[in-house]
C-alpha cells in the first residue's frame, strides 16, 4: 500500500498517515514524506503499529538523534532514550511520568540544543480520556498583529527545567520532580522566541509556556507579562486540538512548531484497569538525516 498523508483535523494542522507498517521495509522517498509531513503539519499519527523499544528507536532516528531524558528513573530498562509515561502506580511506585506534563510546554526546550520532535507509542490507553492537547504555533505566530511580530522577532528567551506557572515540585501542576543529582544538571539555556523551522523555514512561536522564565534584556516582570500574553494567545481554542491514541498508535509532534499538554488521568493500581495508560516516548534532537 502506498503511503498516504491526509488531514487529521480541519485545516493544515495535523496529518494522519496510512499505508505505513513498521514491520515492513520502507523506501527512502516514503520516509521523507513521513518525516516531512511532521515538519509541515506539526503533528502526525500512525495507527495500529507494532513497536518494541528497539523498533521505536529506529523509527525515531529518522526524525533526528534520540537522546536520554533527564528523568533517568523512568527510562525503559536497556533503552535509555525511551521514557515511560503512565498513570499506573503499584505498591506506591509509579510506572512512568504521571503528573509532570499536565501543563502547556515544549519538550526539551530546557536543553541546548533543544528537542526537535517527540515520538510516542501507545501500549495501553484508557477507555476514555487520556488525549494529548496540542497547539499550532505556526498559526499562532501567523495570526499575531504586525506590531507584536515586530516587537518579538529577535527576542531571546531564558529556559530551564520547570513550569513557570507552578514551581511547587510537589504539585500535580509542576514539572516532574527531580532527584538531587538530576537538579545539579539543570542550567539556563537560551532560545529565540520566534524560530524559523530548521527544515521547513516557516516561523513559529517557541516555548512560550512551561520552561520559559525570562527574556534577555527585559525586566523580569515585563518578560513574564509578555510570555503570559503570548501563551494566552497561543492556547486559544482555535489553535488547539485533541490528539487521541489507541493501543498500537504512534504519534509524532514537531517541537519546533507545537505546544502540548497531557490530559490528567486519575492514578490506577493495575495495568489491567480499563483506565490505565502506558506510553513509550522518545525525544530527538537535531535535523532528520533525511533532510541534512
Amino acid at each position: 500500500m502506498a503511503l498516504e498523508v491526509r488531514p487529521m483535523w480541519e485545516g493544515s494542522f495535523g496529518a494522519e498517515i496510512s499505508g505505513f507498517d513498521m514491520t515492513r521495509e520502507t523506501g527512502q522517498e516514503d520516509w521523507r514524506r513521513l518525516v516531512g509531513a511532521s515538519h509541515t503539519h506539526g503533528v502526525i499519527r500512525l495507527r495500529g503499529q507494532k513497536a518494541d523499544p528497539a523498533a521505536l528507536l529506529r523509527l525515531a532516528s529518522r526524525f533526528g538523534t534520540p537522546v536520554p531524558h533527564i528523568l533517568t528513573h523512568f527510562h525503559v530498562e536497556g533503552h535509555s532514550a525511551v521514557l515511560k509515561l503512565s498513570n499506573i502506580v503499584t505498591d506506591g511506585k509509579q510506572w512512568g511520568i504521571y503528573d509532570g506534563a499536565n501543563y502547556w510546554h515544549t519538550d526539551m526546550a530546557f536543553e541546548d540544543p533543544p528537542g526537535a520532535a517527540t515520538i510516542v507509542y501507545a501500549l495501553k490507553t484508557p477507555r476514555q480520556g487520556g488525549a494529548t492537547r496540542v497547539a499550532d504555533m505556526y498559526a499562532a505566530y501567523d495570526e499575531l498583529p504586525d506590531a507584536m511580530k515586530k516587537r518579538i522577532d529577535g527576542l531571546v528567551v531564558l529556559h530551564h527545567y520547570g513550569n513557570r506557572d507552578d514551581l511547587d515540585e510537589n504539585s500535580t501542576g509542576s514539572a516532574s520532580k527531580l532527584t538531587d543529582e538530576q537538579k545539579k544538571q539543570v542550567r539556563n539555556v537560551f532560545h529565540r522566541l520566534v524560530r524559523p523551522h530548521p527544515v521547513a523555514g516557516r516561523k513559529a512561536l517557541y516555548g512560550v509556556s512551561g520552561s520559559s522564565f525570562g527574556i534577555v534584556g527585559m525586566p523580569d516582570d515585563e518578560a513574564i507579562d509578555l510570555l503570559n500574553e503570548l501563551k494566552a494567545h497561543a492556547t486559544q481554542e482555535r489553535y488547539v486540538r485533541e490528539l487521541e491514541y489507541g493501543p498500537g498508535d504512534i504519534a509524532v509532534w514537531d517541537t519546533s512548531c507545537t505546544l502540548h499538554a497531557a490530559t490528567p488521568l486519575a492514578p490506577v493500581d493495575s495495568p489491567d484497569d480499563p483506565m490505565a495508560r502506558l506510553l513509550h516516548r522518545v525525544s530527538v534532537k537535531g535535523r532528520s538525516p533525511l533532510f541534512s
